[in-house]
Parts: structure tokens; sequence; C-alpha cells
């Protein structure tokens, strides 16, 4: 997944920031718990205020992702 993220990363650079949490690291627990998070890999979609428009869990393909984050950048 982490090729499809940094792609997307770049092809929305400048209208989104992308972060990438390996859910395996201690300092990310409480992250992950404030978003109730518990599969991997999950892919959220946050909106500016950081309120969750779109949440996906598990692989997704490329235009998945691709039509949600157009969606925030419009």
């Amino acid at each position: 997944m982490i090729p499809i993220v940094d792609g997307l990363a770049s092809e929305f650079e400048g209208r989104i920031t992308v972060l990438q949490l390996d859910a395996g690291l201690p300092e990310n627990e409480q992250l992950q718990a404030s978003y109730g998070l518990r599969g991997h890999p999950t892919f959220l979609v946050l909106d500016q205020e950081g309120n969750v428009i779109a949440q996906f869990i598990g692989p997704q393909t490329t235009e998945t992702l691709r039509i949600a984050l157009a969606e925030v950048t419009q």
C-alpha cells in the first residue's frame, strides 16, 4: 500500500497532507485509539477541521482513494 499512498501524496502535493503511521509503534497508539482504528491498513480522509469524512479499512485501489481525496480538495 505504501507505493499507492506515496503516489497519491505526490499527485495531490500542495493540496493535502498525507500522514503515514506505523501501527506497531507505541507512540502511535493514542492517535489510533482516538479515531477508533483497529484494522490495518486503515485510511482516513479528514477535512480541514480534522473531522473524518471517509474511512477505508483494508487494502484499497488507487482509484478509490483518489476519488476520496479529490472530493476533499474541491
